[in-house]
């Protein structure tokens, strides 16, 4: 045999053999694992952790028959260097190639976690577990020094700006990275026609928050928000104390049962029963009708009383005499509803 055809004979053979291989990796990487097919497992890939750690994970976890088929087919394709970080939910018997593609995609678990509007900082972080996020670590992220300053508020925390919406975030994502993407979103809510009103009510963005933070928790009914405002307005055009029961609640730590006498004497600067004109700060975090109601309240109301009739609705009245009256009848109603 001339030297011509042994090197042709011989990388005719090479070629086979990659064939050969190929077809078997192939084969490997497209065929998922039947057993237990259906069930979801996570996988988290850590920053920096190497390709054949993450290889021996999915191994470990029945969704792929062996390390080295998977192994060989990111090396020859270079995937191996473009899997990113996070963590990830496969369905056990997806094929190994699909695998790959996900973690090369970037295909990352997100949850989807809302907030509803009223929502105290400490209901904030415990709705984020869904997402893998620890709420001790929420809690100390909404309380960064550096987040309160660049907010320039006068509270301890950002309490009353972390703004209610649905949040579609990574699963483990970083708490203080969640409670930015918060606080960006209250800036987008806080209009400059609400900074203008604010100043002409001569209130500062906080105190507006702080009002706004009260008319969320007291108004169940939407339609009535600007009236429960103009309560609150009223009251302190004649220096009259708020004495709002929700801020005794958040004194209380969010207390969400019923309230007695002894809770309005506690000694709180949050407790409206016992200091006058607004709290230090937001006892929960306002949608922005709440805090356009706050800004804009009805200014033809001069009622300086509410009292719940118990169908989510209220009776307000303009002085103590009306408001005795709606209070008997509120508690009369009350004591005629079938037990």
């Amino acid at each position: 045999m001339t030297r011509a055809r042994w090197l042709v004979a011989f990388f005719a053979l090479i070629v086979l053999s990659v064939a050969a291989v190929g077809g078997f990796v192939v084969h490997d990487v497209t065929h998922g694992v039947p057993a237990g097919a259906g069930e979801k497992v996570r996988v988290t890939v850590a920053e920096g952790v190497p390709f054949a750690r993450i290889v021996d994970s999915l191994v470990q976890q029945g969704l792929i028959r062996d390390a080295w088929t998977l192994t060989f087919f990111a090396r020859a394709t270079s995937s191996d260097r473009k899997v990113h970080r996070g963590t990830y939910e496969f369905v056990r018997g997806t094929a190994s190639v699909d695998i790959l593609r996900a973690l090369v995609n970037g295909d990352i678990l997100t949850v989807r976690v809302t907030i509803p509007e009223g929502y105290t900082m400490w209901q904030v972080a415990a709705a984020f577990k869904s997402a893998g996020v620890d709420s001790v670590a929420m809690m100390t992220a909404i309380s960064d020094p550096d987040l309160v300053r660049s907010l320039q508020i006068p509270t301890p925390n950002v309490e009353g700006y972390l703004s209610p919406d649905t949040y579609l975030v990574p699963f483990g994502s970083d708490a203080e990275d969640i409670v930015v993407q918060m606080l960006t979103r209250f800036h987008a809510v806080w209009t400059p026609d609400f900074e203008r009103r604010s100043r002409e009510l001569s209130m500062t963005r906080h105190q507006a928050m702080t009002l706004a933070s009260i008319v969320e928790a007291e108004a169940r009914d939407p339609m009535e928000r600007p009236l429960v405002s103009a309560v609150y307005h009223n009251r302190m055009k004649i220096n009259m104390k708020l004495d709002a029961d929700p801020t005794v609640a958040y004194a209380k730590g969010g207390y969400r049962g019923h309230l007695y006498y002894k809770d309005l004497a506690m000694d709180s600067p949050y407790n409206t029963y016992r200091h006058p004109g607004l709290p230090p700060g937001p006892i929960g975090n306002p949608g922005a009708e709440s805090i356009r109601a706050a800004l804009f309240p009805d200014s033809s109301s001069q009622a300086l009383y509410f009292v719940a009739r118990g169908d989510g609705r209220h009776d307000f009245s303009n002085t103590l005499k009306e408001h005795d009256a709606a209070v008997r009848r509120a508690r009369a109603a009350t004591e005629a509803r079938p037990r």
